[in-house]
């Protein structure tokens, strides 16, 4: 057992791959290093183990580049093998791979093979997008015979919850139902129960205060049901979101919560904007508070967006730029499994696609990568430059050009609770004044707050918290 390692000698160890520390063991002969903690707790040689595989499986100390047979990826050392099976695994898939799981993108349970099977069409995975070797072990569902994961890909923290089902029976959830139908125009939804909501195809008001108390967004001549006693109104979409949900943003259950009060303000954990609206919260023991708003719960797979031609899909890469506001990100994106540089973030890839604004007539439209002969575009609000390679919003009869942020600010996403008002509609003939930055507000919404001593109109969440991360 010598002190130091050789200059011809790795500086891991064979098994675990820690850096070594003296002193620690070495074979001459297999020019393989051990650690003393491998020394003392050593791999077995055998393993038998008939849920995963009915012969057992021997190990083979060597320094060979093998493809586990389990999940798809290769190794470079001491695998376990079956001779009369020709597998080699690797050793933490035999004692940390589940058999039968629920992730967060299907909704039927999800069994390991090791062998997915030929077919005529390659298997793409429901996480990554990309192909899936048949011939190795991944995870497949056996209702849906065209669906199947990586087995890498399937039990990552952000898809898998942890838990093993199997021998766990597969009961029918009750389903708790959003409303309660009293005809077919007519509902009683359980966030207004007091009052019945009515039907309107097609409905449209000039009022900035009538929102969706679901999603908050403004009601542009969509289907909404509205209260035939009080201004409460929600999208038809937003009435029909049910009460709990898988999504493919966190690993857990989440349940939609629909307090009305002031004090129910919160940060959406995807997007990062502030809201007041219907969210889904994660009540599994999560240390972070997991909440997340109506619209990127409400994104599924495959994402169609206007702004690319391609579906975009949660497939859980490294940092990207987005392509609509030029921030990098690493974490929190959609991305084209067609053009490798294409991402969204989802605060940008949940922005309204049609908005109403006070400085023109007409619906302005969200847009993308057109200028005029000069290239230069103007925003008509805080009258600066738009850079037309990321995203703003435009008049097509009019050809106005105005920024994201001045079009929304930071409260567009915060209702207006006429008995508890904390955010006012900034549409008077004078723009309001924020008393923390001290100048004109430019966005279409204010809020009344207190902000260390002082007490009064704040315009942004910077005015609110001067050192908060949006």
């Amino acid at each position: 057992m010598p002190n130091k390692s050789p200059q011809y000698a790795n500086d891991r160890c064979h098994f675990c791959l820690c850096k070594l520390k003296t002193p620690f063991a070495r074979c001459t002969v297999c020019n393989i290093n051990i650690s003393p903690l491998c020394m003392v707790k050593q791999p077995p040689l055998t393993i038998c183990n008939p849920k995963h595989h009915k012969h057992s499986l021997t190990l083979l100390v060597r320094l060979v580049i093998f493809t586990c047979n389990a999940c798809g990826v290769e190794g470079d050392r001491n695998p376990y093998v079956c001779l009369q099976c020709n597998l080699m695994v690797h050793k933490d898939c035999i004692e940390n791979l589940p058999r039968v799981i629920c992730i967060n993108r299907h909704d039927h349970r999800i069994f390991h093979t090791f062998h997915l099977g030929q077919r005529e069409e390659h298997w793409e995975c429901g996480v990554c997008r990309k192909t899936v070797d048949w011939v190795y072990g991944a995870f497949k569902c056996s209702r849906c015979p065209n669906y199947a994961v990586h087995s890498r890909c399937a039990t990552k923290k952000e898809v898998w919850d942890g838990i093993e089902l199997e021998d766990v029976p597969e009961e029918e959830e009750e389903v708790e139902e959003p409303f309660v139908v009293i005809n077919e125009k007519e509902i009683i939804h359980f966030s207004h129960e007091e009052h019945v909501l009515r039907l309107d195809e097609n409905y449209v008001t000039d009022n900035v205060n009538m929102r969706c108390r679901g999603c908050v967004l403004a009601i542009n001549g969509d289907s909404c049901y509205k209260c035939v006693e009080c201004d409460y109104i929600l999208h038809k979409a937003c009435a029909s979101l049910p009460r709990k949900k898988r999504h493919l943003l966190h690993n857990h259950k989440l349940t939609l919560q629909v307090d009305e009060a002031a004090s129910s303000d919160f940060v959406c954990t995807a997007c990062r904007t502030y809201s007041n609206g219907f969210r889904y919260k994660c009540f599994e023991g999560c240390e972070d508070d997991v909440v997340y708003d109506v619209r990127c719960s409400s994104v599924s797979e495959p994402f169609q967006h206007d702004l690319h031609p391609h579906p975009l899909y949660w497939t859980l890469e490294s940092s990207k730029r987005c392509q609509a506001c030029g921030t990098e990100t690493d974490d929190n994106l959609l991305n084209c499994t067609v053009c490798d540089d294409y991402a969204l973030c989802m605060k940008c890839a949940t922005l309204p696609r049609k908005v109403k604004h006070r400085c023109d007539d007409h619906f302005l439209s969200l847009c993308q990568g057109v200028g005029n002969a000069s290239g230069n575009l103007w925003c008509d609000i805080c009258e600066t430059k738009t850079d037309p390679n990321v995203c703003y919003y435009t008049c097509e009869e009019c050809g106005l050009s105005l920024h994201l942020n001045c079009v929304l600010g930071d409260f567009y996403y915060v209702k207006v609770i006429p008995d508890q008002p904390k955010v006012f509609a900034n549409n008077g003939v004078t723009r309001l004044f924020c008393g923390v930055c001290e100048v004109r507000c430019k966005f279409p919404f204010i809020m009344w707050g207190a902000v260390g001593d002082f007490t009064g109109y704040v315009c942004s969440i910077n005015c609110v918290f001067p050192k908060a991360d949006k």
